[in-house]
Order: C-alpha cells, then structure tokens, then sequence
C-alpha cells in the first residue's frame, strides 16, 4: 500500500473515531435528557397524586366529623360546600350502611345503590378504594370516565384522573399503582406498564418511576419511548448529528493537512538541499577579557518559494532521513566560500560547523580532511559535536584523534544537557568545551544551573580546554561568565546570526 494511501486511511479513521465519539457523546446527552423528561414527567403526575390524597383527607375527614344519619338538604349542602373548591373529586356520595342514597350531582336517589368491592382497603384509615375504567354518572349517563372511587366512612368521592394524565407531561404511556404486600393494584393510567417496566422489556432509559416520600405505598412509572423524543426533538437532532458529521469531517482534514504538511516538510528539505534553499548565517563569538571577535559559528537557514522553516523544524527530518552528510558537504562548501569572500577576516579566525554525532559513527568526519576547501584555509576550523551516545565508542575516538591530527579543533556543544558522560572529557581529543545556553539563562534567576557554572570550570581547567558560553544577553551575564573564567562568549549581545554580507558590515562597524 502506497504511502499517501495509508495517511488517507489515517485520516479517515481519525474522522470516523471523533464522529463516534460525537455520537457516543450526543446519544449520552439524549439519555441524560430522556431521563430527566421521564423523572419530570413521574413527579408531576406523582405531585398531583399526592395532591388528590391531601384533598381526599381535607374532604372526607371534616364530612365524617359531622357525623350525619341521613341524607337530607342539610347533608347534600355540606356535601355541595366540601366539593365547591375541589381540584380533583368531580362528585360525592352518602351512603347510610352499605348503600349510596344520594350524590352532589343527583341529589336523593330514587333507589339507593349498593355498594361494590374495594379494590383494597387501606388499613391505618379504613380507606376503601377502587378503580371504575368506565363510570357512568346519573348526571352524565351518555358519557363513560375513567375515575378512582375512594370511601372513608360515611362518604366517598369520585376522583377522575384526567387532572394528572396528558396535560403537562410528555410521556404517553404511564400508570399510577398503590403497593401492598401482596398485590400491585392499578388506579389510573396504562394498566401493567408497571410490570413491564420492572421485566425491563423495554430500551434503556425510556423509562423512570418514582413513589411517594408522603405515602410510599403509590408510585408512578412513566415511559417515553426513544423514538418519541427524537421525534420531539427532530430539529435538535438533526442539527447535533450534522455538527457531529462536521466535527468528523475538520479532523479528518486536519489530519490529513498535517500528514500532508509533514510530507511536505520532507519534500521541501530534499529539494531544498538540492536547490539551494539552505543559506548560511554567521554569529560573532568574542573573547570576553579582550572584548575583540575571535570566530563565529555557522547556523543554518531555510528559506524557500512556501516560507521559512525553523532550525527545530529541519533539523530532525534531516537527522531522521539520514541526509545529515549531504547537509554538512552542502554547509561546508557555501560557508568557507562566502567567509573566504570577507577579506578583512584575520589568519587563524575560528570557523566553527555543528557536525551530526551520526556521521562521527557512520565515519563521515573521515571525509573532512579530504576537503581543500578546509584544509587551505586561512581560518581555524572548529568541528562543534554535540553530547551523544555515539561519542562514546571506540570508533569514535579514533575519529577524533584523526581529525585532531589533521588540524581541526573539536568542541563538545551542549556540555550539560544530553548525554553527558565525564569520561569523554577525559579520554576524547577536544579542545573547547561549550556551556549552553541554558545554564546562562538560569543566572538572572540563580537557579541550579547557574550554580554549576563553577564546577564546569573546574572541569575546563583540569582538562586544559577553552570555554564558551553561548546565549549571552545581558551585561550581567557576561560579568559574571567572565569573573567565572570562562573564555569566550556568543549571543544577541553580541549580535545575532546575519547572512555573510550583513557579517561583513557588523566587522567593519565594530571597535574590536
């Protein structure tokens, strides 16, 4: 499979995985909303509910209190009275033994009624109760209701569910039941939906109950089914799927563009090795008792018809494309030219060039002295390596020593901050050793960096080196670099790196 093939795959599964992970996302906020609908919608019907059982209590207790015999005007007045502000009892009824005699609504009945069995009785307040799914009153005998029919005493009362059904709530399904020990008794909607619900046979989520805090015994269960609330909520859903698509989509995208641009980014640097979009830029180094330019260090570039790309950007893909030699034959070649072209430049002027630790193991530094261009210069070339792993072998410091013996000088760079093994100090052929930047920086703030700067001198004396400090900013810096007995200094205080002409006026405007 082809490299670009692969990277679309990347792409696409990347996009794939967040348009998931959108879905996962928007489907648990659906849950969280279906199940907060359904608990509202079993507190509200359960608020009514315990509403009825408050009014149940305010009417028939009073009623019974009264204590009437018969049914007469005086009875239905009362009667007539405890209904007036009812919320949800629709009629009531007087009952002498066991038979209803009259009714708010009828009046006297011509022939009282027998009363039926309850459904169940609750013990603590002899309260009978029963569900009647089609009633026909006397005043409204064309028009069967759905009611609960609870008596206390002498009295009962009709109470029609419609109160706490549809109206304010969104769940179509729903039941309200009453618990005993040894049964589950239906008082108003959906008959069995409480069993149902406790055999989960429905989705998850679609579902929520709830009893009372007040009379434990009544509970209400209510069911939304997912398809309902995605219906209720089209527009919603419509627009949370297609942010998700486009969620999707931009991070497939921008993995590829950033996929693309890291081919890219190789693609440019093995052309511009070839192209010339490498420039070389030359930052002083001076002598800090002296205060005069002693060299420079070489620091490369890259500038191409897309832009520039920064050190930390090329570096690694030169390092991790093995072009580290083609990139130091092309550094050599176009540096000691353009430093050569500097006539005002003295006899014995350090040049130093970063060389790879790679390509001291590969044995590529072998190559240098076959190079004119460097061993006829007039300049002092100074071969700056980097801590590494790689310095640390047998072959290396036959390298080293070659080169040594050719006339270069050698410089560890970065002392301090990668690899760092003592022993090299000791048994490797440099000559400088250079302290990075970092631990410059750290003097402002005293930090434990700055502290070692003493002891790194101790080490520079014992072995015979030079030392540089390189990222010197301040004036601070540089005194206490220089009380410190460090040799020569680098940085913006000096002047940063510059192309080989702007090098050339900063020697001619300086008083070196």
């Amino acid at each position: 499979m082809k490299k670009y093939q692969q990277k679309s795959i990347i792409a696409i599964l990347t996009g794939g995985l967040v348009f998931v992970a959108g879905c996962f996302i928007l489907l648990n906020f659906a849950a969280q909303q279906l199940t907060a609908q359904t608990k509202s919608d079993a507190e509200y019907i359960l608020t009514h509910i315990e509403g009825a059982i408050a009014e149940r209590r305010r009417i028939l207790t009073p009623l019974n209190k009264l204590a009437f015999k018969q049914c007469d005007n005086t009875t239905l007045l009362e009667m007539r009275r405890a209904l007036f502000d009812a919320k949800y009892v629709i009629d009531i009824g007087f009952f002498k033994g066991n038979q209803l005699v009259c009714t708010t609504g009828a009046g006297l009945l011509s022939k009282p009624i027998n009363d039926k069995q309850p459904d169940f009785i609750r013990d603590a307040e002899q309260v009978r109760v029963r569900f009647e799914p089609e009633l026909y009153l006397l005043l409204f005998s064309e028009r069967p209701m759905e009611v609960i029919i609870v008596r206390q005493g002498d009295y009962n009362l009709i109470m029609q569910s419609t109160p706490f059904t549809n109206i304010g709530i969104t769940a179509p399904d729903w039941e309200v039941i009453y618990k005993t020990p040894n049964a589950l008794h239906h008082l108003a909607g959906k008959e069995g939906l409480y069993q149902q619900v406790k055999s989960n046979i429905f989705f998850p989520y679609e579902t929520n109950s709830v009893c009372s805090s007040t009379s434990s015994q009544y509970c209400v269960v209510v069911r939304l089914p997912w398809s309902l609330f995605f219906s209720n909520n089209h527009l919603l859903l419509i627009i949370s799927l297609i942010l998700t698509c486009l969620a999707g989509i931009s991070s497939a995208l921008i993995v590829d563009a950033r996929i693309a641009a890291r081919r890219s980014t190789n693609q440019r640097i093995r052309k511009g090795l070839k192209k010339g979009s490498f420039y070389w830029t030359y930052q002083p180094i001076i002598c800090l008792q002296s205060g005069k330019l002693i060299g420079c260090e070489v620091l490369a570039r890259f500038e191409d018809k897309y832009g520039a790309l920064f050190p930390d950007e090329f570096i690694p893909v030169i390092r991790k494309n093995n072009l580290t030699w083609t990139f130091t034959e092309a550094m050599i070649a176009t540096a000691i030219k353009e430093l050569t072209s500097i006539e005002v430049l003295p006899e014995g002027f350090k040049v130093s060039l970063n060389i790879f630790p790679c390509d001291v193991e590969l044995g590529n530094v072998s190559l240098l002295p076959q190079i004119t261009e460097l061993t006829n210069s007039r300049f002092i070339i100074c071969l700056e390596i980097t801590e590494d792993e790689y310095l640390d072998t047998s072959i290396a410091h036959a390298h080293f020593k070659t080169l040594v013996e050719s006339g270069f000088n050698l410089s560890l760079d970065d002392f301090g901050t990668g690899y760092s093994n003592l022993r090299n100090l000791q048994n490797l052929s440099f000559h400088q050793l250079k302290i990075d930047r970092t631990f410059v920086q750290d003097i402002a703030t005293e930090g434990l960096k700055a502290s070692m700067i003493p002891n790194i001198m101790e080490l520079v004396h014992k072995f015979n080196y030079t030392c540089i400090a390189e990222g010197i900013e301040t004036t601070e810096q540089e005194a206490i670099l220089k009380m410190a007995g460090v040799h020569f200094g680098q940085g913006w205080k000096y002047g940063k790196a510059m192309t080989a002409s702007k090098f050339k006026n900063y020697i001619a405007n300086q008083h070196f």
